[in-house]
């Protein structure tokens, strides 16, 4: 299993840990000194001024630029003392102590601004590699849906015009449509049970709902083919949850888990993109011939693709403005804490324009998007609406080419047209300095730039 990047970070000790250190390395040092010369425990005389700029070195390194510097504060306030202490004065011989007092201070300030700022640094790239992690593992699993569905095209539906894709397509767009407050997984249950045994010829198996804390709720578990012997703490069904990918009999055996008389021949998670599971299934009975890995592959697509359609209609269920209003305060929080600056496209469809042209408009922007940006729909003090996508990680130079690719798409929808001219595209940057509220207020500041689609 690969690490994640935060994985791969080593964790800082807490602050009084590390407070403790900082204090145990800076008096440590002239403890020793103390040990190897105790008329000169600082060594100052006999020109080792190392070992005192060792301690502000290594805590500024380790810890940042505020415990370097504390570090070095201490080491010149020990060196006034072992002045005061031995030659009853506090400023002794000045001419040699004051550079070294200086030294010790500016060493804590270097090392710690440098740590700081590679540690700022590597937060940036992390943000980064998770943004473009989720891209990929979008593209991953639309490239492994596509192939899955040429290759049932040529061998077992060749003369059907529907594909595994324009199912999955048909279902997205069912669950978008239902009212706010279904339960997906306890009314529908079912059918997403029809639609892996109809696509994967599942036999028998149950669709177990997990929750937020990633614990099984076997009350609201949805049977296919019957009732099955289940036990909820099965090796397998653990192994799933924990690794959060699809366990079959094989990679359970592969693994040393316990399998004797287990039921079970795969386990399924439902996981989206951000690998949250939702719920697993639990395969007991299907055709032997398709037990094999090109099949069990098609299966973890299955899982990962629903998972994803669940996480949508979740959203969607839930209430857009609140949701959306999160998504864009973690870009600003991005853009403020990592230098990370995203784009904030609003556009504007104008009451000129029939709800035919407004719809075919934004269904071609919104299946033009990427895997992170995200896209919705807010109504205008006017009666016209507002589409708003967001772009992460995307630069300010981008908008030119986002509106000339709008410009395009648009002119190519059919009863669009020269309608063009009532579809006003605007941007903002999110760079940290203003909140969400204000950027996903309704009147756009005038800032921002504008053009026509």
């Amino acid at each position: 299993m690969i690490l994640s990047t935060d994985e791969r970070q080593p964790a800082l000790p807490s602050r009084g840990l590390r407070l403790l250190e900082t204090a145990v390395i800076t008096l440590g040092f002239p403890v020793i000194g103390w040990l190897i010369n105790p008329d000169d425990p600082l060594l100052l005389g006999s020109g080792l001024t190392w070992l005192l700029a060792i301690a502000p070195l290594l805590v500024g390194m380790r810890y940042g630029f505020a415990l370097g510097f504390s570090s070095g504060l201490v080491s010149v306030v020990l060196m006034g003392l072992e002045g005061w202490w031995y030659h009853g004065d506090l400023l002794n011989d000045s001419s040699q102590r004051l550079p070294v007092a200086i030294a010790l201070i500016l060493v804590g300030m270097v090392a710690g601004e440098m740590a700081d700022n590679w540690r700022r640094r590597l937060h940036q790239m992390t943000v980064v590699h998770r943004a473009q992690s989720t891209r990929l593992e979008e593209f991953i699993r639309h490239y492994q849906l596509l192939r899955v569905s040429h290759d049932q095209l040529a061998e077992r539906l060749a003369a059907n015009p529907f594909t595994l894709r324009d199912a999955l397509k048909a279902l997205e767009a069912k669950y978008q449509a239902l009212a706010p407050g279904v339960d997906v997984l306890r009314q529908h249950g079912n059918e997403l049970l029809n639609f892996l045994a109809l696509h994967a010829r599942v036999q028998k198996a149950a669709l177990i709902p997990v929750d937020r804390q990633q614990r099984l709720q076997p009350q609201s578990v949805t049977w296919y083919g019957g009732d099955i012997a289940l036990t909820w703490s099965d090796p397998m069904l653990l192994a799933c949850l924990e690794q959060r990918r699809m366990i079959c009999l094989k990679s359970a055996m592969d693994q040393g888990i316990n399998i004797d008389n287990a039921p079970l021949l795969a386990v399924v998670p439902l996981i989206d993109v951000e690998q949250r599971i939702y719920a697993v299934v639990a395969i007991t009975a299907m055709p032997f011939i398709d037990f094999h890995r090109g099949h069990l592959h098609l299966l973890a697509v299955l899982g990962a693709q629903l998972g994803d359609l669940l996480q949508q209609t979740q959203h969607t269920l839930q209430g857009e403005s609140t949701d959306h209003r999160a998504i864009v305060a973690q870009w600003v929080r991005h853009a403020s804490d990592h230098q990370l600056t995203s784009l904030l496209i609003t556009i504007d469809f104008s009451t000129r324009l029939s709800d035919i042209q407004i719809t075919s408009a934004k269904d071609s922007i919104v299946s033009a998007q990427r895997g992170l940006d995200r896209s919705w729909v807010t109504p205008k003090d006017d009666g016209s609406q507002r589409l708003y996508v967001l772009l992460p990680l995307t630069k300010q130079t981008a908008f030119a080419m986002y509106a000339e690719r709008l410009k395009e798409t648009m002119a190519a929808q059919p009863g669009i047209g020269e309608a063009c001219q009532y579809i006003d595209v605007s941007y903002q940057v999110i760079d940290g300095r203003r909140s969400a509220r204000k950027l996903l207020s309704t009147k756009i500041r005038p800032e921002a730039s504008h053009a026509h689609a």
